[in-house]
C-alpha cells in the first residue's frame, strides 16, 4: 500500500480501512489498472492540498496507484465517465458542501451495483 502520510492525507488505517472496505479492488478501472487497490483516492479533488475534512472515508475510494495517477491528469471524458459511476464529485463552493456531496453521491462498484459510502468499514447499497 503507497503509505504516504502527513497532515493532508488520510491516516494509513484509514486507507487500509478503505481498501477493505472496497473490497481490495481498484474501483476507478482505467486504461492501465493493475486491478489490486494498493492506496485511496479522493473522489473530490481537494485543490492544491485542500482540506482535511476531505480526507472523510465518503470521499475516498480504493484505487491502484495506476489509475490514482492517471485520474489526477485525466481528460474531460475520463472524467465524465467517473462522475456517472459516482467517483469523481465535483467541488461545491465549500469544502463542507464538497463533503456532504460525496456523502450523497452513491458509487458504482465493478459489478455495477450502487453503494453509499458510510465510514471507512461500511457501505450500504443503493436498489
Amino acid at each position: 500500500m503507497t503509505k504516504r502520510t502527513g497532515l493532508n492525507h488520510p491516516p494509513v488505517t484509514v486507507k487500509r480501512a478503505v481498501i477493505a472496505r472496497d473490497g481490495d479492488w481498484c474501483l476507478l478501472a482505467l486504461p492501465g489498472c493493475t486491478g489490486e487497490a494498493t492506496t485511496t483516492d479522493h473522489r473530490a479533488n481537494r485543490q492544491a492540498g485542500g482540506s482535511r475534512l476531505l480526507n472523510h472515508p465518503a470521499v475516498l475510494v480504493a484505487a491502484c496507484w495506476s489509475c490514482n495517477g492517471r485520474k489526477a491528469d485525466a481528460h474531460a471524458i475520463t472524467l465524465f465517465e467517473l462522475e456517472d459511476r459516482g467517483l469523481y464529485v465535483r467541488p461545491a463552493a465549500t469544502h463542507a458542501a464538497t463533503l456532504q456531496r460525496c456523502i450523497d453521491t452513491p458509487v458504482m462498484d465493478l459489478e455495477g451495483r450502487w453503494w453509499l459510502l458510510i465510514d471507512e468499514h461500511t457501505r450500504e447499497e443503493v436498489n
